[in-house]
């Protein structure tokens, strides 16, 4: 009997049992075809209406396939036409939608948005039942959520429905906004619908002229004015009202809110106050004088956590302000206070803080910092002579770098005196002083300016490569001398004439070791890579002759590898520039990489058989990420190719190395690789080509195929795989004439048919015969070529095509 003559309530108690099923053929033909014909008359009873509700929502945590979904969303369409079942499908969802809110998949949650969508659309439920769409509104709003904090593809599917649904009728996007207006729908709940819906209004400029006022309002009520600290979500949520914000509605309702709140509770807004100060798009003269006296009273704070971000608007207020006396004023402010204007600053974090609020200042333009510079180079000068606290005087030596690294203008004649008389200082301090050196080396002007501490230095740096606890010093004080030389050639002959280059080697052949830079911090890294870049772009000549320059380089992978990021973005440009410099040390670089991967797979493999870790190994104390390596080598790349053929066969081998690819991926890299190279102009298949037969060999030799490294034999078995694939006949040729050329290729013609026979053990069985050779399967005698005995297989001329995958 057919569905349309059997009552509807026996049909939904069928359609029931069989919604689970895991068939799609079977969902469809549930909801295609058996269902859609009882619309009509399921909707007339309460109870059928209720049945076919509860059938639809069953299939929210089952159907997963997208036809599947389709034909239930088409369905719950059709029902919606029909006025009896918008109630209890209505009661449902929200039901549905509040008990999934804490907990819920993202298909779930994007599920039960869109039917949600299709209640407001294709009923009139929004105008019918508004207690039922405030809860309907704010469940939406909390579960928006989950698909904004997803993938991209959740984040965009979740903005083009909620756009969709504000788009298509006015009215419901003026119900969401008094949601929001009576807050009903919470910020700190549901940041993501705030964004949403504030980013819609933004885009329109007559919404944007009616309701700005009430998200200007919503943003002083709950975050400036909250009782708890808002979550960093909740602040960024009102981004789209920042960058739309003008100077008088900033000035006349924004401002007057912050200054209030930073004197009233500044630990609960500092945070908030410094976002919207970094996104407004105004030019903040204006204000900077309004916030310093209570953002000062936060940066000598003794919460560390209130003096980092006090001082981090201290420098948005510096980078976005242009009026020429503001800086001044701010100077000025922090200046009194460090003489006593606010009372004596009796504690050293307090002058700490203000020191450091001082160095934010360097964040003006270079033209406003330069008019200034003297007057707060000798203002520093007289704090740290007038200090007795070391953490002060250093504050006071980083104030003054952040300066000179703007303007030379504050490397006066008392700056340079003042700096001879600290490299004479204790070991803290003097290190101070060489990490001034340091700034002032990085920038020409200021360099020109301290050729008299050349002496100095020398000296120094004497000291440090000859005794090891003041190793750091000597790396600093070389650092500065070897700038001094570049651009001074009565430098580089003092430092001749001195001796120093050979008393360096003498000391440390690497100038520095890798144990010694596993030990060092970030900042101490960093003067490491400044020192390598100096010595192998402006002293190769001198490096050549007393140095190791593959032990330099080696440093340097390690640094471009570093697990600080702030390290490894320095060392990838300082390498840049070496290998534009001198592109024949890119081949040598090329070289060393290949032995580090061998160093890092040897490394993994000891830590996947032990409990160890890697920080006790001097040779390797970290083990970079795959990564890091892979960029590492596409660093290389392009300058390894460009000076030498040689490095064709290195190339192919390091993409292939199972350090960097991935057993399921063998050649991803190498496909990547080429991509990259590609974007340079440079071909990397076209220079291969003709030079596959000496590629061939490389990968045959001792360091490839035949290594004692299991590792490198798998990097060189793959890279003969993809050498198939741009010249299967070179390849093969070149694989065969090896072969052949082996000294006990004789042997093979000796065996006899019951000889071979060992060949055809099964993998992972021993044989019983004296041994197992890596060998071909001949007939007895059989004294043909490589192609015949092939044939003689049955393998016909496959050749290498029959290779084993390359995965372990």
């Amino acid at each position: 009997m057919g569905a349309q003559e059997t009552a509807p309530e026996e049909v939904l108690r069928a359609a029931a049992v069989e919604v689970s099923t895991p068939s799609a053929k079977r969902r469809l033909r549930l909801f295609r075809q058996t269902l859609p014909p009882l619309l009509a008359k399921a909707t007339e009873s309460a109870s059928d209406t209720t049945l076919l509700v509860d059938l639809i929502f069953q299939t929210l945590p089952l159907y997963d396939d997208r036809a599947s979904r389709k034909a239930v969303d088409d369905m719950v369409i059709r029902a919606l036409s029909e006025s009896t079942f918008m109630k209890p499908f209505a009661a449902t969802l929200v039901q549905s939608m509040e008990k999934n809110l804490k907990v819920t998949s993202p298909l779930a949650c994007f599920k039960l948005l869109r039917w949600s969508s299709y209640l407001l659309k294709w009923t009139q439920f929004a105008t019918l039942s508004k207690g039922g769409f405030s809860r309907l509104a704010n469940a939406q709003a909390v579960l928006s959520q989950v698909l904004i904090d997803g993938s991209f593809r959740q984040r965009r599917t979740c903005k083009q429905l909620f756009i969709r649904i504000f788009s298509e009728s006015v009215e419901i996007y003026k119900m969401y906004i008094e949601e929001i207006r009576d807050s009903r729908i919470s910020t700190r709940d549901s940041p993501a619908f705030i964004n949403l819906i504030l980013d819609f209004t933004i885009t329109s400029s007559s919404l944007s002229s009616e309701y700005k006022p009430v998200f200007l309002d919503l943003y002083v009520k709950t975050i400036l004015s909250s009782k708890d600290r808002p979550s960093e979500a909740a602040s960024e949520a009102f981004k789209p009202l920042f960058l739309d914000i003008g100077h008088e509605d900033f000035k006349n309702v924004v401002l007057p809110s912050c200054i209030k709140m930073l004197k009233r509770n500044p630990e609960i807004v500092l945070q908030s106050i410094r976002h919207l100060l970094m996104t407004v798009r105004l030019d903040l003269s204006y204000y900077s004088m309004e916030f310093m006296p209570v953002v000062l009273q936060q940066a000598r704070h003794s919460d560390e956590e209130r003096r980092i971000n006090a001082l981090n608007i201290v420098a948005t207020l510096s980078d976005k302000s242009s009026d020429p006396d503001t800086l001044p004023s701010m100077f000025n402010a922090i200046k009194a206070i460090l003489g006593g204007s606010e009372g004596k600053l009796s504690l050293p974090y307090q002058r700490v803080g203000m020191l450091n609020a001082l160095e934010q200042l360097s964040r003006f333009s270079p033209k406003q910092i330069s008019r200034l510079a003297p007057s707060v180079s000798s203002f520093l000068l007289l704090c740290y002579k007038g200090d007795g606290i070391e953490e002060v005087k250093l504050a006071a030596l980083s104030a003054l770098g952040s300066w000179a690294s703007v303007s030379s203008e504050a490397v006066q004649p008392d700056v340079v005196l003042f700096i001879t008389a600290g490299l004479k200082e204790k070991d803290i301090l003097r290190k101070g002083h060489l990490k001034l050196i340091r700034v002032l080396c990085k920038k020409s002007d200021s360099l020109t300016k301290v050729t008299s501490l050349l002496d100095h230095l020398i000296q120094l740096s004497k000291t440090g490569f000859t005794k090891a606890t003041q190793r750091l010093d000597g790396i600093y004080a070389l650092y500065a001398i070897s700038r001094l030389a570049a651009i001074d050639a009565k430098a580089d002959g003092s430092i001749v004439k001195e001796k120093l280059w050979a008393l360096i080697a003498q000391s440390e052949p690497s100038v520095i070791s890798v144990q010694l830079l596993s030990k060092l911090t970030d900042e101490d890294c960093l003067t490491c890579v400044d020192l390598l870049q100096s010595l192998l772009v402006d002293h190769l000549f001198r490096v050549q002759e007393y140095f190791s320059v593959q032990s330099l380089l080696q440093v340097l992978i390690y640094l471009v590898c570093h697990p600080s990021w702030a390290v490894r973005k320095i060392a990838y440009d300082a390498t840049k520039k070496v290998l534009s410099s001198s592109g024949a040390l890119a081949e040598d670089l090329l070289f060393l990489f290949t032995n580090w991967l061998s160093l890092v797979g040897e490394r993994v493999s000891i830590l996947k058989q032990s409990d160890m870790d890697s920080s006790g190994d001097s040779q390797l104390p970290f083990v970079p990420s795959t990564e890091v390596l892979v960029k590492c080598l596409f660093l290389i790349a392009p300058y390894a190719v460009d000076h030498s053929r040689r490095s064709y066969s290195r190339l192919i081998l390091c993409s292939h190395h199972p350090c960097i690819s991935s057993s399921g991926s063998p050649a991803g890299v190498w496909k990547r690789l080429q991509r990259r190279l590609k974007q340079q102009k440079i071909i990397l298949t076209d220079l291969i080509f003709p030079n596959i037969s000496a590629i061939c060999k490389e990968l045959l030799s001792q360091d490839g195929l035949f290594s004692s490294n299991k590792q490198e034999q798998r990097a060189a078995l793959c890279s003969l795989s993809t050498l198939m694939t741009i010249s299967p006949h070179d390849t093969f040729t070149e694989f065969e004439r090896h072969f052949i050329e082996l000294p006990y290729r004789a042997l093979h013609d000796g065996f006899s048919e019951n000889d071979i026979k060992i060949f055809f053990t099964s993998e992972g069985q021993l044989s019983a015969e004296q041994g197992i050779y890596v060998a071909e399967a001949v007939a007895s005698k059989n004294t043909k070529l490589a192609k015949g005995r092939f044939r003689t297989y049955d393998v016909q001329d496959e050749g290498l095509r029959r290779h084993r995958p390359c995965k372990e």
